[in-house]
Formats: structure tokens, C-alpha cells, sequence
């Protein structure tokens, strides 16, 4: 009779996990997608929020290029005639979209329906915050820094005093104020001073005009805004607004860009909206 060692013998014992084993397995794999998933969002999210800042820096070199070719910069909002064209109009050339400019007729209202409309209504990408929601035709998630018509306490300027004491470097024409803005007229200093800001998501329904999506286009003026609120991040108010954590990105005078905590002082807000104010961030802070 043959004998069988049992170390060498086949194994009669079921292969594979048990149960336990692999509701183990399970939970291990679900805390490690628990714990990835977040990450993951926050890798894009920090992407999205460095295309966003990528977008506003060619935007300021656009608009440091359109003031040494005009030796002025652009006006935020064009009121003349009603015409209401835009900042982020008028520095389309210097974005590598002339064929885009030159197809519009600024001597007519911006969303003019026989010379303009279909004209304006198309997506210019540098214009769209890659962490905006709403999406449609010339939407706009940018706003140019039309001044501050707050005080630090938060009440309203009233009546507005001079413009160039509380204005910003973008400005709004009309039949009293033609007076354009040039880099030496920027006396609290370019690098001290916001151009654009972002604006995700704003209303999308006419007010001043008659277009569906009102100012929420980039070749609307009424995109040019003042500071009006003591934050920003402010639901109530329309204007300086992202889906970034913590703040929003904009441009200076200069050209560099900065992250604005929507923690930061309302008189430094005041400050670096404002252009001849006279006023510095490190004085509003003191």
C-alpha cells in the first residue's frame, strides 16, 4: 500500500476569499476612494483656479498694450449714444481676436440687432472662468474696476464726488466725462491699483439693455463695475464674485496678478480700486 505524505499531498481547502475577507477588502477600498476623491477635486479645482489667473493675465497684457499703442487705456463702459461698448471689446485686437473686432460696428449700440448682435453673441474663451456653472453665447466672468462708490463704513457715496478721486482705471463715458485714463494719471501707482477682477456667473437677464444675458457678456460695458460692497464674495451684490475658496483672482495696473482674500479690509478694497485716491494698501491697513 502506497503511502501518501501528507506534506506533499494536495490541499483539499477552498481557495478564494471568505466573506469577511472581502467585505474587508471592500471597506479598505471605499475609505481609500474617500479619501482620493477630494483630493482629486481639489487637484482640478487648483488647475481650474490657475487657468483663471492665466486668463486675467492676458487680459492685463492686452490692456497694458492697448493703453502704449493709444497712449491711454480703454474705456471700461462707452455711455456715449447709448452705445454701452465694452473695455473687453476695444482690447479684442490685442488678444489675437481682430477677426472677432473688426466685424463690429462701434458707432452703434453694442447688441445692435442688424449691425452687432450675432456679431458679439460667441464664447471668447479668455473671457470664461474655467470653475463658472452657467454657460452661454459672450458670456463674460470678468469685470473691469469702473472705481469705489463706498465708504469704509459701507454707506453709498452720495452725491459721487469727483471721479478721478474715486474711480478706477477703467471709466465710463458720457456727454460729461470724456476724459480718458493713462498710465501716468494712475497716481496711487499701477502696481497699487486693480484693472479686472473676476465676476462668475452674474445675472443673466437684461437691465440697461436689451439683450438677454443684460451685462453678463464681454461686450456689454455695463461689465465694468464699481466696488459697492464692503466684501467680496457678496450674494447680494452682482459684481466681484468667483467659485474659488477663500477669494478671487484679478490684475493690477502692472500687469501681476493677485488672489483677493474675501477676508480683506473694505478700506483696502477702497484703495486698490481707486486710482488717484491718494490712499495706499499699507495706510489702510494701519
Amino acid at each position: 500500500m502506497k503511502t501518501i505524505n501528507p506534506r506533499t499531498a494536495p490541499s483539499t481547502a477552498p481557495s478564494g476569499f471568505t466573506l469577511i475577507e472581502l467585505l474587508a477588502v471592500l471597506a479598505i477600498i471605499g475609505t481609500l476612494l474617500g479619501l482620493l476623491l477630494p483630493a482629486v477635486q481639489r487637484s482640478r479645482e487648483a488647475g481650474r483656479k490657475m487657468q483663471c489667473a492665466n486668463n486675467l493675465k492676458q487680459m492685463g497684457v492686452a490692456l497694458s498694450n492697448y493703453e502704449q499703442a493709444k497712449k491711454r487705456f480703454p474705456p471700461g463702459n462707452d455711455q456715449l449714444g447709448s452705445r454701452l461698448h465694452a473695455w473687453s471689446s476695444f482690447i479684442l485686437p490685442f488678444l489675437e481676436q481682430s477677426a472677432v473686432s473688426d466685424r463690429i460696428d462701434y458707432t452703434k449700440p453694442w447688441d445692435d440687432p442688424a449691425s452687432n448682435l450675432s456679431k458679439v453673441d460667441i464664447t471668447i474663451s479668455t473671457y470664461v472662468c474655467p470653475s463658472g456653472v452657467k454657460q452661454f453665447p459672450g458670456k463674460q466672468d470678468y469685470g473691469g474696476i469702473l472705481g469705489a462708490y463706498i465708504k469704509p463704513d459701507g454707506e453709498p457715496l452720495n452725491p459721487l464726488t469727483t471721479r478721478d478721486e474715486h474711480g478706477g482705471i477703467l471709466y465710463a463715458t458720457d456727454a460729461d466725462y470724456k476724459q480718458p485714463a493713462t498710465a501716468a494719471s494712475v497716481s496711487d501707482g499701477l502696481s497699487k491699483t486693480l484693472l479686472v477682477a473676476e465676476a462668475v456667473d452674474r445675472e443673466m437677464t437684461g437691465a440697461d439693455d436689451t439683450h438677454v444675458h443684460g451685462d453678463a457678456c464681454w461686450a456689454c460695458g455695463n461689465n465694468c463695475f464699481p466696488l459697492n460692497s464692503r466684501v467680496i464674495n457678496d450674494p447680494s451684490v452682482d459684481a466681484f464674485r468667483s467659485h474659488h475658496v477663500g477669494g478671487l483672482n484679478s490684475v493690477y495696473g502692472d500687469g501681476h496678478i493677485s488672489f483677493l482674500s474675501d477676508r480683506l479690509d473694505v478700506r483696502v478694497l477702497i484703495a486698490i480700486c481707486t486710482r488717484t485716491g491718494g490712499e495706499t494698501e499699507s495706510e489702510a491697513t494701519n
